[in-house]
């Protein structure tokens, strides 16, 4: 009897230490070939798919990343950068970096709005734009497309919706969740969430791929690859820990890399604030047009 209490306590240690990314599969494995599709031949679920993402994704509330490590170049110019970010549903979102403790960029979101701000940028602008102006169409130009939304996406905070808006399509190896939907500027575009069909386990990525391409072109407007993961041992989440972020019209890509993570802490509501720069103008995406500071509040992130 203690040999089989210790196995049992062992049994249950290993399987903790290991994640929940096993479990959560369960699933799958009516399968032998622990394929998504079920049997052989069969056709995918979208659902569970959908299910998986969303699943993962509710397990956390807040992420925060104390040392991010950024690999960027910008045409001919590469830097490596440092920051940090700091993420909170549903769309609470802030990534600061830095080079040589000077700041280089600044991407916001909070309830209301959210902005973006880089050094290198030739206008010395800090682009904003409130969701209320985006989702009525009136942003009629978008400098850089990474909006924050789709990077928490990325982070695996989600949410990824029902499944009714997704298609599935498969080439034996990878599945791929693909929803159409439209630009700030009303350009047809398709959201590609690219996953392994079989089941892989961290630092392996399940989930592959987000990419942003224009639905007529088929060209890339930007995305974001996995490329390692991780596993967070009391929430049983899984964690990007390297990843790239690519803009192939800026010229831009950001190979991150994602340490010092915190699961749920605490994280101040001033880290979500648009700040105000000196020397830097606000620049309103939806009306085109620079506005005064004075309305404006100010963040205590540093």
């Amino acid at each position: 009897m203690p040999n089989i209490l210790r196995a049992t306590f062992l049994g249950c240690l290993v399987a903790l230490m290991a994640g929940c990314e096993s479990t959560r599969w369960n699933w799958l494995k009516r399968d032998p070939n622990t394929q998504l599709a079920g049997k052989p031949g069969a056709a995918p679920n979208v659902r569970a798919v959908v299910d998986y993402l969303n699943e993962n994704a509710k397990r956390m509330r807040t992420l925060q990343v104390n040392d991010l490590d950024v690999d960027a170049s910008m045409g001919a110019q590469s830097f490596n950068l440092r920051g940090r970010i700091y993420a909170e549903k549903p769309k609470n979102f802030r990534m600061k970096v830095t080079l040589f403790g000077k700041e280089e960029v600044d991407i916001g979101s909070n309830s209301r709005e959210f902005w973006f701000w880089a050094l290198k940028n030739p206008e010395k602008h800090q682009y904003f734009c409130s969701y209320q102006d985006l989702q009525a169409g009136r942003v009629k130009a978008m400098p850089l497309p990474l909006q924050p939304e789709w990077v928490m996406e990325a982070l695996g905070l989600g949410p990824y919706g029902p499944a009714d808006k997704y298609k599935l399509e498969t080439d034996g190896q990878f599945l791929k969740l693909i929803e159409t939907s439209k630009s700030p500027q009303g350009k047809a575009v398709r959201k590609v969430i690219v996953m392994h069909r079989r089941e892989m386990k961290a630092p392996q990525p399940q989930v592959t791929a987000f990419l942003l391409l224009d639905d007529l072109s088929g060209q890339e407007i930007c995305s974001a690859h996995i490329t390692s993961t991780t596993v967070d041992r009391v929430k049983g989440v899984i964690l990007p820990h390297r990843m790239e972020l690519r803009v192939p019209a800026q010229q831009m890509t950001m190979k991150l890399r994602l340490d010092g993570v915190t699961v749920d802490g605490q994280i101040l509501g001033t880290a979500f604030a648009r700040p105000q720069m000196s020397g830097v103008q606000p620049f309103n995406l939806a009306t085109g047009q620079v506005e005064p500071w004075g309305a404006q509040r100010t963040g205590g992130f540093r």
